[in-house]
């Protein structure tokens, strides 16, 4: 047999999980590369990493938190919408999306992040969002457009404006909707190929989205400064089972969470002899997530959602623990 050489025995050395030493110091080589890079290209430096140093952030500002968003940690795994990231929320119309969007928001809002809100469905309550979320309408950075090329540009040119008075201002993009959207040849007769058009163009949005978390990374420290959230539809899966959102495969490749919302019920109360809607039972549940490491989580959770917010439904016994409900009668 022929005696392997030194070398050789470096290479078979054993790491703690079995698998094979190398013969070169890793760690000293992520450091090397590190180091080639100059002062103000940190971030850049910052992506050079050894596997082991990968964990999601802990830090509260790393994250859009809300404490009125509870069933976000439980289902995701995560406090809050990272920075960093791209999140969808999706479902059929009146499930919750935009409410579930508002309270993020707001929560921007109060850690002192600019909210820039591309408001395509021309929907956006300033009353609610004021008077029964408690944000703040006059501190929203607002598009209306509903051209998915146009509002795109729209939104990069306030991210842009916004950096150029501050470079470190923390930013949260919601776009509420996709699916309602309009696509470059929406008025062409040829119905055949909007679907096409829209996932192209949807896909070159969600691109752009991610060129501006990496444009704006702080130069020296790597923080990232964007989050986005996209409220999105879905329709029946035709030829299969299930539902699937609008806007093809790219927005869901590139979201990291894709939480989708299903209504169950409309939540109704006789008040001096009228049946009055007060809010909605809807199902939260996990399509996909990329953010969460441990072994299990809560796959889908029941919510109510009402004018003020969302509440968990186990929580809510009557509709006379919901803020803002009053002189309900059986």
């Amino acid at each position: 047999m022929v005696k392997k050489s030194q070398e050789t025995e470096e290479i078979v050395k054993k790491t703690e999980s079995g698998i094979p030493k190398l013969s070169i110091d890793v760690a000293a080589l992520v450091k090397d590369v590190r180091g080639r890079y100059s002062a103000k290209e940190q971030h850049f430096a910052s992506d050079a990493v050894l596997g082991d140093e990968i964990t999601l952030p802990t830090s509260d500002d790393a994250y859009v938190l809300s404490e009125e968003v509870a069933f976000w940690k439980m289902l995701i795994g995560v406090p809050g919408i990272p920075y960093g990231r791209i999140v969808q929320i999706a479902g059929k119309p009146d499930s919750g999306k935009s409410t579930a969007a508002m309270l993020f928001m707001k929560a921007a809002q109060k850690s002192g992040a600019l909210v820039i809100l591309w408001d395509s469905e021309k929907k956006f309550d300033t009353v609610r969002f004021k008077n029964r979320m408690g944000g703040d309408p006059s501190q929203l950075a607002v598009s209306r457009s509903k051209s998915i090329i146009e509002g795109a540009k729209q939104v990069e040119i306030f991210v842009k404006a916004a950096k150029e008075q501050n470079p470190n201002l923390k930013i949260f993009i919601v776009w509420d909707s996709v699916g309602a959207t309009l696509n470059s040849t929406q008025d062409d007769n040829d119905y055949s190929k909007q679907p096409g058009v829209d996932a192209k163009e949807i896909n070159w949005v969600m691109k752009k989205f991610n060129k501006f978390i990496e444009r704006y990374r702080n130069p020296e420290t790597a923080e990232e400064t964007i989050a986005v959230c996209c409220i999105n539809q879905v329709y029946a899966n035709i030829g299969s089972v299930g539902h699937k959102e609008k806007g093809g495969s790219g927005i869901e490749y590139l979201s990291s969470v894709i939480l989708q919302l299903s209504r169950k019920k409309d939540l109704n109360k006789t008040r001096k002899g009228q049946k009055i809607k007060y809010g909605i039972l809807t199902r939260a549940k996990v399509r996909k997530n990329h953010l969460f490491s441990g072994e299990d989580c809560l796959a889908e959770l029941d919510l109510v959602v009402s004018s003020d917010g969302i509440e968990l439904a186990d929580k809510v016994k009557s509709n006379t623990e919901l803020v803002g409900w009053d002189d309900a009668d059986e």
